[in-house]
């Protein structure tokens, strides 16, 4: 169905985002809304979000500075932590809790990686974040590459948000000038709980 975007729809749109989630929608967002214009049709029509948010009669038009990236950066945090504590029990029901070590240092400068996991088809581990827009996430990626290009094993780094679909990830990774390491993936939180779920455990020691 093709849309009429006039300002008043898309300022109920806003408004019914805001109303539903105490917060306006970000590009990635609006994409996936159907009552709203995509992010490139507001690009073309309004010179991006920021103009439009303030030809909507917002205040607060630059999500990329001031008191929402300090709100999205408090959210983020608070977002990533809760998935890495429910990440932790899944993977702690199934390969046991001593096949299972979180914060483990890998090697001598010491960096940490979230999960250290063993299993008979060998060791991997996990870091796993939250993050809402592909921006952030490019900068988190780009320090995880210098971080981890020691990483002797099998490495998924894990985007919680849901907002990010596999295909989306599979596309930046091919696209990215700087490249993952050979034995790492970037993926969402849904292929990481398939991937993890097929892998191999040792029996429960005691």
């Amino acid at each position: 169905m093709k849309h009429t975007w006039n300002i008043q729809k898309i300022k109920e749109g806003f408004e019914r985002f805001l109303k539903e989630n105490g917060r306006l929608p970000i590009a990635p967002e609006i994409d996936k809304l159907d009552y709203l214009p995509s992010s490139r049709q507001i690009q073309r029509r309004f010179g991006g979000l920021e103009k439009l948010r303030a030809q909507l009669g917002y205040l607060e038009t630059n999500f990329s500075r001031g008191s929402f990236r300090r709100k999205i950066a408090k959210r983020s945090n608070k977002q990533g932590r809760n998935a890495e504590l429910e990440l932790e029990s899944i993977l702690r029901e199934k390969f046991h809790e001593v096949f299972v070590h979180t914060e483990r240092i890998f090697d001598n400068s010491k960096n940490r990686v979230d999960f250290y996991v063993y299993s008979p088809d060998g060791i991997f581990g996990i870091d796993i974040f939250y993050t809402d827009t592909m921006p952030d996430l490019q900068k988190n990626i780009n320090i995880k590459i210098d971080k981890y290009h020691n990483f002797p094993h099998e490495l998924y780094l894990a985007v919680a948000n849901p907002i990010f679909k596999q295909e989306d990830l599979d596309n930046y990774t091919e696209t990215k000038r700087k490249a993952l390491p050979q034995n790492a993936r970037i993926v969402t939180l849904k292929t990481l709980l398939s991937i993890v779920g097929k892998k191999g455990i040792y029996p429960k020691p005691f």
